[in-house]
């Protein structure tokens, strides 16, 4: 017969003893008792009375070390990838409380481990995605410098000159997204935060795209309520956040974009902050996952056909967390936004 059968008799048995005792501890209660029994009677009873206790005292531990040693067995036997918990097999006190508090540290260990797999196989995927990307343009360059040397035609050869040089420029502009997002990702990249004219900022980084903007017959809008507003940033950390929203609305929108900066309100959930809003159209809102737009890769598995590495969002979306900034999007039907929340000065 399993211990756990006598267990919980034995703790209404000491339960009642308890209450007993207590109920007679004061010295009139054990004279009352002496008086009613004879010596002999009095000393056998308190005898037996305590050797009941210090026997259900060693049964109690007994069924706990015997409870415990089973666990720790089954937890070192326990293979790493097993979908098998912990079980309880007493009614203890607190050993309940003590298998569901480890069985939930190994289903968090278990969902981590799925989380890294998952990551890891997107950044494989990823990653091929990109070297395809690399090989793409230097295949084109190898392949017009192949035909420029062998070319007679001073025209056609600066022509194809140019070509490969273009293919050059375009895997260059790819390796350097990725170092950026390398930087972007090094905890120990060091950051000067200090007040940052806003407004100056976003008119860098419009201006220096203007003639992009001008090919496409584009106006863009600047609007802030607070032209003299200040944010507490890294300046550069901050014009290359503008800089890649700006770029993905180039090469991604379908229509002019707006900048529009604002105080942040009770909606913001930042209270004291700046929200700049970057807002454009594009051309097909249902191929555009907003709740991964800033994941490393995501435009390199999302569509082939367009410019770019995947990896300017991610870097600005690290860049942001790295100065206590927030970066988030969502679509409006056709109209894609972006939102940057800054901590005002």
């Amino acid at each position: 017969m399993s211990p756990d059968t006598f267990l919980e008799p034995l703790y209404r048995w000491l339960y009642s003893v308890a209450e007993w005792v207590l109920e007679s501890s004061t010295m009139n209660g054990w004279v009352r008792l002496l008086e009613g029994h004879h010596m002999v009677e009095g000393i056998m009873l308190v005898a037996m009375l305590a050797l009941g206790m210090g026997l259900g005292a060693v049964f109690v531990i007994a069924c706990y070390v015997t409870e415990v040693g089973r666990q720790a067995r089954f937890l070192a036997r326990r293979e790493r990838l097993s979908n098998a918990r912990l079980t309880c097999g007493s009614r203890l006190p607190g050993m309940v409380g003590m298998v569901d508090a480890v069985n939930a540290e190994i289903d968090a260990s278990d969902a981590e481990r799925v989380e890294a797999l998952r990551a890891a196989d997107e950044f494989s995927r990823g990653l091929s995605a990109l070297s395809h990307d690399v090989r793409t343009p230097l295949t084109g360059a190898r392949g017009y410098l192949q035909l420029a040397r062998e070319e007679a035609d001073p025209a056609r050869k600066d022509e194809q000159l140019a070509a490969a040089d273009a293919r050059l420029a375009a895997m260059s502009g790819l390796l350097d997204e990725l170092f950026s997002y390398a930087r972007a990702a090094d905890p120990d990249t060091p950051l000067e935060l200090g007040s940052v004219a806003l407004r100056p900022v976003l008119e860098q980084v419009l201006l220096g795209h203007y003639p992009e903007f001008e090919a496409r017959g584009w106006e863009p809008v600047l609007e802030l309520e607070d032209s003299s507003v200040k944010v507490t940033a890294d300046r550069e950390a901050l014009a290359r956040i503008v800089e890649n929203l700006v770029v993905n609305a180039l090469r991604h929108g379908s229509g002019p974009l707006a900048v529009r900066a604002r105080p942040a309100g009770e909606k913001d959930n930042e209270k004291g902050g700046v929200v700049v809003e970057f807002s454009n159209l594009v051309s097909d809102p249902s191929a555009i996952d907003a709740d991964r737009l800033f994941e490393r890769f995501y435009q390199a598995d999302a569509s082939r056909s367009t410019a770019g590495s995947g990896l300017g969002l991610s870097v600005a979306a690290k860049l942001a967390a790295a100065q206590g900034m927030d970066l988030s999007a969502r679509l409006e039907g056709a109209e894609l936004v972006v939102t940057l929340v800054a901590r005002a000065v």
